[in-house]
């Protein structure tokens, strides 16, 4: 292991309260509107904005517990169901179109939590938006998940690839590369098979697993 617990933790926190802290910064702007006389019209828009930042946040709550909480940690299995319908809302959140056509419809919960890791992973390969699909199923006693994403500039960045192979990024860990390093740490206690593949525009993360 790379890092001690403590930084593991402290680098994944950094990444939770980096992804909620625009929509919360959104709304105390729209509450500082509500403090003051601005009319009716700029009233009105404080609402939507409040509306709108209380989702957005509610959306990056429900996907970052599902990812780092205990339904995806330890023995049992996780209901893909579940997990689709809040990445979802997660990733359209982002921009990005979701297309989930995964055959099985649960998993062990070590293999949902590498897919949920793989899927912010996958986001982060898409500056400037795109599509992120799901796939895979399982044959025999193995379950292999993909995620591919496609779109302008899709790129699996040098501080992926190393965090996905357990290796330390130049410059060091953050907020960002941590994501495929946790990726790493929980397909190898899981003694699942970690890959990933780039080509034009295009990044497809492979994690295959007992079923």
């Amino acid at each position: 292991m790379l890092m001690d617990a403590s930084t593991l933790v402290a680098l994944i926190s950094s990444r939770i309260c980096h992804d909620l802290v625009s929509p919360i910064s959104a709304l105390t702007t729209a509450l500082d509107i509500l403090d003051d006389d601005h009319g009716a019209d700029m009233r009105e828009q404080a609402m939507d904005l409040i509306r709108t930042s209380a989702g957005q946040a509610a959306v990056k709550l429900e996907f970052m517990r599902a990812t780092f909480g205990a339904g995806t940690t330890g023995v049992g299995t996780a209901d893909l169901g579940e997990l689709r319908e809040l990445s979802k809302r997660f990733v359209e959140s982002q921009k990005p179109q979701l297309v989930w056509t995964l055959e099985v419809q649960s998993a062990p919960r070590a293999a949902a939590r590498i897919l949920m890791n793989l899927i912010l992973v996958g986001l982060d390969c898409l500056p400037r938006g795109g599509q992120l699909e799901v796939t895979g199923g399982q044959e025999d006693d193995k379950l292999t998940l993909n995620v591919i994403a496609t779109g302008p500039r899709a790129t699996l960045k040098p501080s992926v690839r190393a965090g996905l192979a357990g290796e330390m990024p130049e410059g060091g860990f953050d907020g960002r590369s941590v994501q495929p390093y946790l990726a790493f740490i929980t397909a190898s206690g899981a003694r699942a098979e970690l890959a990933a593949r780039e080509s034009e525009e295009r990044v497809e993360l492979i994690v295959r697993i007992a079923a």
